[in-house]
């Protein structure tokens, strides 16, 4: 990204750049070539990456009253940055860091986090260790894992924020079902969705670890359905020792019988089949979908989310980790050899994967999602106040991203430096995201303080970015919104 932009820097800052960064970055690069690890063929690392997520987590921590385990995902965040600094200061000067971890940065690291949620938080010194401890641990091994059994599919930015994000959700996600397990001033609506959501997550790790363990001869469409009742009766046994007898009646009721959750549903069950409709015929035709052919499962996507957000966050929580668990297992379904769904798979995989996805796995549409749903997580509050925030996925990769693409590639003709986006496609990123918010206002759906001065900023910092970075869109954009976003409290 910064290559790119550096003739537009400040002469400082460029010197600064030239002398600190670069030759980092192209130590990186050497080692990385020379130690025989493939990431994906990227102009640059994305090793800005790293800072993206404990950013925002400190900037939440700083703004708003958290909670608890916002505060120790906040601080073991910071132990994970500490961390991969060192990680990225050891790789240029060798690749042996990938393939044996330096348990010294790891203590290191964990101390970091250890100290402050001991005399911050006031946490059990023991228990501040472990859970750090644990998390840095958990964190070197997905990172290593990444980069060496999964070729081609991460540069290093986006190995590192892929695998903070998988860590900390990890951790935080058991010691939030300890919490809820025990507590008697639970949410109960927040408890029910967790309860489903996790137990889900459990049920699909399962399968896909069926999957993988079976031989030849059992690879076929027999052993998938029988993994697949399995895993069902396993959901259904939790639920009811979790929820309770009457379980299946609880969630019916929620997800049908309260609000408009009913018209909700109808409308996102609709938009899905469109998109499977629109997967099987592209997919039938053999022919190869376009960049802008893709985005239109961006708009469909994020539809979706924009209606979930604005109506009912509640039931949106609930669908999106449902959502998550199920695109989890049709990507292993892709890998697993099982016939005739891995060949459709694949097909349709082939008919719409971009340039991005050479690696292992399908990682672009996995991003998308993930991007769209992040600020579910991320943003501590719910509130009118915080709708923009919630709305960072929705804005930068559903509207702008896609906006930019359709109008860049129709009638842009001026390209930024370095890259294939075009000057006329970033304006009007950043006009339709401001269009979207005016016209969100106008309807009354969100009514947060100055949202077109914040909109506008924030739009044209992801627009900007958006030119110019040759990372993932789809994970980086969201966060770079949200970041963007916690600023404007600042200055407007």
């Amino acid at each position: 990204m910064f290559e790119n932009t550096l003739s537009i820097l400040p002469k400082p800052v460029r010197i600064q750049y030239e002398t600190l960064i670069a030759p980092l970055n192209r130590n990186i690069k050497h080692n990385v070539q020379e130690g025989g690890i493939q990431t994906r063929p990227s102009q640059s690392n994305g090793l800005w990456c790293q800072f993206l997520l404990p950013s925002v987590l400190c900037m939440y921590f700083i703004l708003e009253e958290v909670t608890l385990l916002y505060k120790i995902s906040t601080f073991l965040s910071l132990g994970l940055l500490s961390y991969c600094s060192l990680f990225i200061l050891f790789l240029s000067l060798s690749s042996l860091v990938v393939k044996e971890p330096v348990y010294g940065g790891c203590l290191a690291s964990s101390l970091i986090s250890t100290l402050l949620l001991y005399s911050v938080l006031k946490q059990n010194l023991l228990f501040s260790f472990m859970v750090s401890s644990a998390t840095v641990l958990s964190f070197v091994w997905f990172l290593r894992y990444s980069l060496i059994k999964l070729p081609k599919t991460f540069t290093i930015g986006e190995s590192i924020i892929a695998n903070q994000s998988v860590t900390l959700f990890s951790v935080i996600s058991i010691l939030s079902s300890n919490w809820m397990l025990k507590s008697s001033e639970r949410d109960e609506d927040t408890f029910f969705i967790y309860a489903i959501v996790f137990t889900v997550f459990m049920a699909v790790g399962l399968m896909i670890v069926a999957l993988y363990s079976l031989n030849d001869t059992l690879q076929n469409m027999r052993s998938l359905i029988q993994i697949i009742a399995t895993g069902a009766t396993f959901v259904l046994i939790t639920l009811h020792f979790i929820i309770g007898v009457d379980f299946v009646n609880k969630i019916v009721k929620f997800i049908f019988f309260t609000g408009y959750r009913k018209e909700i549903v109808t409308f996102w069950l609709l938009l899905v089949g469109l998109s499977i409709s629109a997967l099987s015929m592209r997919t039938k035709l053999a022919i190869k979908a376009t960049t802008v052919t893709r985005k239109t499962f961006h708009v469909l996507a994020s539809l979706v989310f924009l209606s979930g957000i604005l109506f009912d966050i509640q039931l949106m929580l609930l669908a999106a980790g449902i959502g998550l668990g199920a695109i989890i297992f049709v990507e292993a379904l892709r890998k697993s050899k099982i016939e005739p769904v891995t060949s459709a798979l694949q097909a349709a995989f082939l008919t719409y994967s971009d340039e991005k996805d050479c690696g292992t796995f399908a990682m672009t549409p996995l991003y998308l999602y993930v991007g769209l749903a992040c600020p579910l997580i991320l943003v501590p509050s719910y509130s009118d106040d915080h709708k923009l925030e919630l709305l960072s996925g929705v804005l930068s990769i559903g509207i702008g991203d896609t906006a930019a693409s359709w109008f860049g590639s129709r009638f842009g003709f001026n390209k930024w430096s370095d890259s294939n986006r075009t000057m006329e496609g970033t304006a009007f990123n950043i006009l339709s995201q401001i269009a979207t918010v005016y016209t969100l206002i106008i309807f009354e759906l969100i009514n947060p303080k100055n949202a077109l001065a914040r909109t506008t900023f924030v739009a044209t910092v992801t627009s900007l970015v958006e030119a110019q970075t040759d990372q993932v869109d789809n994970l980086v954009l969201p966060l770079v919104s949200i970041a963007a976003f916690q600023i404007t409290r600042f200055v407007l």
